[in-house]
């Protein structure tokens, strides 16, 4: 696994193996294209494929605009990322696990909390159910926040300096 820049010091994404892109350039190429979001629908059998379809691209541009506006207006990206689990913002927990949503908007972004405002994204998901375990891509999505986390911790991450010092032995 490799580990990307994308607005330094605060947001970062997993680039995994085999993957040509990191996550957050992966996803998005994903749900801006209407070809799969059309085969996902189906998929899904979504009632009203062209709806969804719709629906999501306007979402993704949403999502897009949002982040570079935090970047430029100096925001806190914590102001977009949340505790995956009420119970994991109240645990002192390492490294604790967030989702990055806007209400109203079924595309998540799933990452990792490595300081007070500074995120590592491990992969993202169209929310199909009410519990991340109810679907398989949310699911998988789970499974890999929890894999990524215990690579960090298992390469002695457990700080900002810390994972700083990781990214510069993994490049």
């Amino acid at each position: 696994m490799r580990i990307s820049a994308i607005f330094d010091e605060q947001l970062y994404a997993c680039h995994h193996p085999g993957e040509k892109l990191h996550e957050l350039d992966r996803l998005m190429e994903l749900w801006t294209d209407v070809g799969w979001l059309y085969s996902y629908a189906q998929r899904e059998s979504v009632p009203d494929p062209a709806a969804f379809v719709d629906k999501r691209l306007r979402e993704a541009e949403f999502l897009q605009d949002l982040l570079e506006r935090i970047r430029l207006e100096n925001e806190l990206f914590s102001s977009f990322f949340r505790p995956l689990q009420e119970l994991e913002s109240r645990k002192s927990k390492l490294l604790p696990l967030h989702k990055g949503k806007i209400p109203g908007n079924s595309l998540r972004i799933y990452a990792i909390r490595i300081e007070s405002d500074c995120f590592l994204i491990t992969g993202g998901a169209i929310k199909m159910s009410q519990r991340m375990q109810d679907h398989p891509d949310t699911a998988r999505e789970l499974a890999k926040l929890q894999e990524v986390r215990s690579f960090l911790i298992g390469q002695g991450v457990f700080d900002d300096s810390s994972f700083f010092e990781l990214i510069l032995e993994l490049t």
